[in-house]
């Protein structure tokens, strides 16, 4: 091995070039006061100097010049910008000054030595938000859903059996959406899409990504749930998310191996419907905690069957949405665990909480008997 195969690459302003080696420089301003008849100075810090580097770029073969003078170009145009080095890492710097030696030896060969100092304040780099980047996820877990969905050729028969199935689905999926905790005109506005999408089926699955293009459109809406009371969120989630767990057997011929695929495409957009829903500011552990755990556990009973296409995103978005819950700082809930059966206004009264809230806190059915874990 040559002394020009150990060289590493470093960069200045994107311009790449060769460095073996480097310097750096730090301190302190100290300032010694020595008075007459005393001993001892005085030592005055007036704090750290600046740091400063050199770096020593290397440029060989017969077209070493023009490199050269790139690097050179970028040096005297000034101004700050990132340096990357194999062992200094990524500084901030700016160019102060730097030497130029060239020799005819090993086929024409020039060095340039750079002396840096801190380039000043460094451009402030936009952190992204977290809820943002989980949504973002959620978006790309849908469009994949959407491109791994195909349906295999079926005769007019089994069509249209296959078409009075799915019809039938898509009904229970309205009236899951009627007795959700959604705002009613939001309500309505589903309700339509889905009446619309049952009415135009059999022109929808001609080709089968229209269909799951029109699917899609129901699934955002239904994840898009800003408009949903905080206490209420969860529930929300947890509908959603009961409906992606209901699946249905694949099979052998047409008409079973369709509506097992149209079922597990509705099954992957209410799952990602459920977490971007699930994607908002808590104001109690507990509300967040039922959101998320409903969330999690459709994804989770996705992910095993899961194709390549569609698994990698599916877990993204599953990341993305625990990272951003968890990292909501929320005071733990006050939790009971109610052994016999006891009225929710007697619990509501012993957690210090609003009746009501309790009852929609706890999903309360009756509440006359409340049994088991609630939380204030």
């Amino acid at each position: 091995m040559s002394w020009t195969d150990r060289l590493e690459r470093a960069a200045w302003k994107g311009f790449a070039f060769l460095t073996d080696s480097h310097e750096a420089k730090a301190g302190r301003r100290l300032v010694v006061h020595e008075f007459p008849g005393a001993d001892e100075p005085i030592v005055e810090d007036l704090g750290g100097k600046a740091r400063e580097w050199r770096v020593t770029a290397y440029f060989i073969g017969p077209d070493y010049d023009l490199a050269r003078n790139k690097l050179l170009a970028l040096l005297a145009t000034g101004g700050a910008d990132w340096l990357t080095h194999p062992w200094l890492g990524r500084l901030w710097v700016r160019a102060q000054e730097w030497s130029v030696s060239e020799s005819s030896d090993r086929g024409g060969m020039a060095t340039v030595s750079i002396g840096f100092v801190p380039g000043g304040r460094a451009p402030s780099v936009p952190k992204v938000d977290m809820a943002d980047a989980a949504l973002g996820a959620a978006r790309r877990a849908s469009a994949a859903v959407v491109a791994d969905f195909d349906l295999a050729p079926m005769p007019v028969d089994v069509l249209t059996r296959w078409v009075a199935t799915v019809q039938g689905g898509l009904e229970a999926l309205r009236k899951v959406v009627s007795l959700s905790a959604l705002p009613v005109a939001w309500a309505h506005t589903v309700s339509t899409q889905i009446e619309g999408v049952k009415t135009d089926l059999r022109l929808l699955v001609a080709q089968p990504q229209v269909y799951a293009n029109a699917l899609q459109s129901i699934a955002n809406a239904l994840g898009a749930t800003d408009g949903v009371e905080d206490d209420a969120r969860p529930r929300v989630v947890g509908r959603l998310a009961s409906v992606a767990l209901k699946g249905r057997t694949a099979g052998g011929d047409a008409l079973t191996a369709n509506l097992a695929a149209e079922a597990l495409l509705r099954r992957r957009l209410l799952a990602v419907a459920a977490a971007e829903a699930a994607i908002a500011d808590y104001r109690t552990a507990a509300d967040r905690d039922a959101a998320l755990a409903a969330a999690l556990a459709a994804l989770d009973a996705l992910l095993p069957t899961a194709g390549d296409a569609v698994f990698e995103p599916l877990l993204t978005l599953r990341t993305g949405l625990l990272e951003t819950l968890s990292a909501q700082a929320l005071a733990p809930a006050e939790v009971r665990d109610v052994v016999a059966y006891m009225p929710a206004t007697v619990l509501a009264h012993r957690l210090d909480v609003d009746e009501d809230i309790f009852n929609r806190t706890n999903g309360v059915t009756h509440p006359l008997f409340v049994v088991g874990r609630v939380y204030g």
